[in-house]
């Protein structure tokens, strides 16, 4: 289970990826390190990266730039990408100004592990073979919109097999108490900002992980504030 975590990417260093192969790499922060992982990463322009495959169900939220992967085509602000462990996929190759996103591991460490160098294991691909696709993508702004203390949105209201994910939003300087998501939760706070109150105030670009045993009285800012919600599991039916 999650525990409260507020964290501020701005206030953590970036570092090169460690590839135990020696392939080049890119600048990357850990902003959470148990589940679900998160990173951020940036690639410099035209940056490729090889076919390659994660060991646990993997969320892109793309913040600023372009990205193109395989046959998938163009990732950019206001796309989420998701793809199930083990599916193989690429190459990834940034555009004329590189790209920056956050990268959500459902499960354990984000792990990066090169098509040519490692098989997938057979429970994966016996897993994979249950999806009607191993990966997709989604408009942030198509996303289901509720307002805290309306029930949530379940798996019935994604529109494929990838997470569970919609977005919340409060008014300028509104208020909402006794806020319960049903779900361990990743927060997202993509404009404005809110006071959790007891807790911590949240602003553009930060995250904060929710526990479902617990409550929250929220406050937004002057501007309102809209963050999405991801579950930190990958508990999409098969």
């Amino acid at each position: 289970m999650s525990q409260p975590q507020h964290i501020r990417p701005d206030d953590l260093e970036w570092e090169t990826f460690h590839d135990p192969h020696g392939r080049p790499t890119t600048p990357t922060r850990v902003l959470k390190n148990d589940g679900p992982f998160l990173i951020e990463a940036k690639f410099p322009a035209h940056f490729y990266a090889d076919q390659h495959w994660h060991p646990y169900d993997t969320i892109y939220v793309v913040t600023t730039g372009e990205m193109r992967i395989g046959d998938e085509g163009a990732f950019r602000p206001g796309d989420i990408r998701w793809v199930k462990a083990g599916h193989t996929y690429g190459p990834e190759e940034a555009g004329a100004e590189g790209v920056q996103f956050h990268l959500f591991s459902l499960g354990g460490d984000i792990g990066l592990n090169w098509a040519d160098l490692y098989d997938v294991p057979a429970e994966l691909t016996e897993r994979l073979a249950r999806f009607q696709a191993p990966s997709g993508r989604r408009c942030i702004d198509q996303m289901p919109l509720v307002t805290p203390g309306e029930s949530c949105p379940d798996w019935d209201a994604m529109p494929d097999e990838g997470p569970l994910i919609f977005r919340m939003a409060l008014a300028s300087d509104a208020h909402s108490s006794d806020v319960l998501v049903p779900f361990d939760a990743v927060w997202y706070v993509r404009s404005g900002s809110m006071e959790i109150v007891g807790e911590a105030t949240v602003g553009e670009g930060e995250f904060y992980c929710v526990s479902p045993d617990q409550s929250y009285s929220l406050t937004a800012g002057p501007e309102g504030a809209e963050w999405l919600v991801f579950s930190s599991r990958s508990l999409q039916p098969l």
